[in-house]
């Protein structure tokens, strides 16, 4: 678990992940934008669903993969929701092909009346080599998830909670990641809506351990959209 947590150190981490019914949400295809991404010098990749992430991991079983797990359709009113592997079943349909598992750290409540507590004490036990992310949107979250042991804070839900969505026009949350930086003792993962290098630059100025880079690496018709929206 150490050796993959310092294998990202100061690295970039490429979210290859596509929607329902977008035509690159086919394993093969996800497979093959990971692949690119390596090749530009990512370090590891994050991956949603088993099944994606078990095709890449026979092709790459050496590169790190940060795994989650997330309905095929997102609802309308996720913000309200724990969505992102919600339960103790998820971390475990994960455990076998991924290095670290993330999971939605918020302090919402979970789906089937299950504790955030009580799935990392149940990953500890049955999956010890399991390194474990939670995915936050306040520094609160953040600190209380060290408190229960995560081995990485990373910053993801910043913007997609009902507390936090005033975050969501305004870029990374570079406030929320100093913050966990000076105050926090885990390591700290710089995730969402990063999509410009000096952005890169600066969440590791602030004491990020690495950055997570999605939409502006692999969806595109993001890419493609935003600059149609710069036409005059």
């Amino acid at each position: 678990m150490r050796k993959i947590i310092q294998r990202i150190h100061k690295g970039i981490i490429v979210s290859v992940q596509a929607a329902y019914g977008e035509p690159l949400n086919k394993p093969e295809y996800l497979c093959a934008m990971a692949e690119a991404a390596l090749n530009g010098g990512a370090c590891a990749v994050r991956m949603a669903q088993p099944e994606n992430i078990v095709y890449f991991k026979q092709k790459h079983p050496d590169v790190p993969v940060l795994g989650i797990t997330k309905p095929e359709v997102i609802p309308a009113n996720a913000h309200e929701l724990v969505y992102i592997t919600p339960s103790l079943q998820d971390v475990a349909a994960l455990a076998s092909c991924c290095d670290i598992v993330a999971l939605d750290a918020t302090l919402r409540p979970r789906p089937g009346g299950e504790s955030l507590e009580s799935i990392v004490e149940a990953c500890r036990k049955a999956y010890p080599d399991l390194a474990l992310m939670a995915d936050v949107a306040t520094l609160e979250e953040g600190l209380n998830a060290e408190k229960l042991g995560f081995d990485l804070i990373s910053t993801t839900l910043s913007g997609y909670t009902v507390e936090s969505r005033q975050m969501l026009q305004q870029g990374p949350d570079f406030a929320l990641l100093e913050a966990l930086a000076k105050q926090a003792k885990t390591p700290v993962i710089m995730e969402g809506r990063v999509w410009e290098p000096q952005e890169v630059t600066r969440s590791f100025e602030l004491g990020a351990y690495a950055v997570v880079i999605g939409s502006a690496v692999t969806r595109p018709h993001e890419i493609t959209r935003r600059f149609v929206q710069a036409v005059p």
